[in-house]
């Protein structure tokens, strides 16, 4: 037990990271595989559970990797990181369960369990490293193995191969570009400070400011951050690859771009804003609330007029991820002028928003692809009625819809509500009248899609709804989802009071800072 607990960072990295070689070496007896798989799932869900107890508990954990300059390769979990290594344990594994009847036998027996175990262990090394160059290491684990996720086969043959083939290349293209941009942000801030351990960074900029020595080119190197995380996170304007990779990608892994890759862009910018750059939040904190008033704006139009469920839902995310960096600009604006009680509030609704929005549309991608199953079309316009051939996929979906439109009793409700809140007690009037705006985009859209789903009747023209029954492990990691979006709803202290503990421990990262130093230094 010992062990486990003075390894818990590593180990969740280690352990799908080893286990993805195993999976190859057992591709011969499919359910053997399988069964691994499963197990490796488990195990790095109940080992995220067991940090984020022991990080709330016992403060932050910083682990020393290895040796490479005066602080070392570290792996640090505070609350934030511990959280989001959480979310995707869960939605990892649910998902891992569901692809189980959804992927098409002769891809997932060949190479999906050994990508989707190094996915998940480049998503943990990215939340995890307390180290700037190996965080650009993990990026490029996790983007060569989601990238060929995307092309595995469904067992529903609704998607064209050539359509999947040019989503990858897209994603491919762009994430390879901000790979290389990031490489140049991060050699050029190695030149510059000498050091790539975030927090000795951090204290670095952080003197330089004071004594008014900051280099010009640190500000562009910033900027570099931003736009690479920016990317990531779908930001306009390098939010139009999303739309394209998530019809074609399988349920599963929609599931896991939208429930968790594109929050690595969210988490790259919590840190690059509040504490490697932190004393920039004057430069950056309005370019950041401009942009998430346009990205917010520009996917919640464009979901408007679409007629394809999952184009529906990817625009939705590219609207929703403009809400949550609309927290991120305006706190570090109310940070900069001094009103710390303002940014605090600001960064936590971020933060609850971030939580509920990983939860609603994971869980929607799912339901997607059993609605896919069902119908044998993306295409809205062709179905209708669902709600008497698949009515449990027809309230998980409503489910959903409330949450991402912000209404009572569910968790987005809570999350709009603190974000717009904090925003007026602010006084940020114009940005919050803006969202509030495109918030009501929101509910047209998400109500609109589950009218044409499961409403009304199917044109006989497009024949009778597939009688096949869905299957367990398709159904249950979609109830055990919306179960959770509906419980953070009607139960929402918990999860704002962990999100507001998270905000605090961002806005003042001296406590990271510290355990980070004291830890490693040698």
């Amino acid at each position: 037990m010992s062990f486990l607990m003075d390894n818990l960072p590593m180990l969740l990295i280690a352990i799908p990271l080893l286990m993805a070689p195993v999976t190859i070496l057992t591709k011969g007896n499919p359910g053997l595989q399988k069964a691994i798989d499963i197990v490796v799932g488990f195990v790095i869900l109940c080992l995220s559970v067991l940090l984020i107890i022991t990080v709330w508990n016992n403060g932050i954990i910083a682990y020393d990797v290895g040796e490479f300059g005066k602080y070392g390769i570290v792996l640090v979990a505070d609350l934030l990181s511990a959280g989001l290594v959480l979310l995707n344990g869960l939605i990892g594994f649910l998902g891992l369960i569901y692809s189980y009847d959804y992927i098409e036998d002769h891809s997932l027996n060949q190479t999906y369990h050994t990508l989707y175990n190094l996915m998940l262990a480049g998503i943990n090394g990215i939340f995890l490293t307390g180290d700037i160059f190996n965080m650009f290491v993990f990026f490029e684990i996790m983007l060569l193995s989601s990238a060929a996720l995307i092309v595995a086969n469904e067992t529903s043959k609704v998607t064209k191969i050539s359509d999947k083939m040019e989503a990858t290349m897209k994603y491919l293209v762009l994430n390879i570009l901000g790979g290389n941009v990031m490489l140049i942000a991060v050699t050029s801030l190695y030149a510059s400070i000498g050091s790539l351990n975030m927090a000795d960074i951090t204290l670095k900029i952080r003197l330089l400011a004071e004594t008014g020595a900051v280099p010009w080119h640190l500000y562009a190197v910033g900027l570099l951050f931003i736009i690479v995380f920016g990317g990531k996170a779908a930001m306009f304007p390098l939010h139009y690859w999303l739309p394209d990779v998530h019809p074609t990608a399988p349920s599963p892994i929609s599931a896991m771009l939208s429930g968790v890759i594109i929050k690595i862009g969210a988490y790259g910018i919590l840190r690059v804003l509040f504490m490697v750059f932190a004393p920039f939040q004057a430069v950056y904190g309005p370019v950041i609330l401009f942009t998430a008033l346009v990205t917010l704006a520009l996917g919640a139009t464009s979901a408007v007029g679409q007629s394809d469920v999952k184009r529906m839902l990817a625009y939705s995310s590219v609207s929703q991820i403009g809400y949550i960096f609309l927290g991120f600009g305006m706190a570090a604006m109310a940070n900069v002028a001094g009103e710390t009680a303002a940014a605090t509030l600001l960064l936590g609704a971020s933060v609850v928003y971030m939580i509920n929005h990983a939860l609603a549309k994971s869980m929607l991608f799912l339901t997607s692809g059993g609605i896919i199953h069902t119908a044998d079309t993306r295409d809205m316009r062709q179905m209708g009625g669902m709600i008497n051939t698949a009515p449990m996929m027809g309230v998980a979906f409503l489910v959903g819809a409330m949450s991402i439109g912000g209404v009572p009793p569910m968790g987005g409700f809570i999350a709009k509500f603190m974000l717009f809140d904090a925003g007026l007690r602010a006084q940020f009037y114009l940005p919050i009248g803006i969202a509030l705006v495109f918030a009501i985009f929101t509910l047209f859209y998400m109500f609109r899609g589950w009218m044409l789903i499961f409403w009304g009747e199917r044109d006989p023209q497009h024949g009778e709804y597939s009688h096949h029954k869905l299957s367990p492990l398709i159904v249950v990691p979609i109830m055990i989802l919306a179960a959770i979006v509906l419980i953070v709803g009607l139960y929402p202290q918990p999860v704002v009071e962990f999100s507001q503990t998270i905000a605090n421990q961002i806005i003042d990262p001296q406590p990271y800072i510290d355990a980070v130093i004291v830890r490693v230094i040698r």
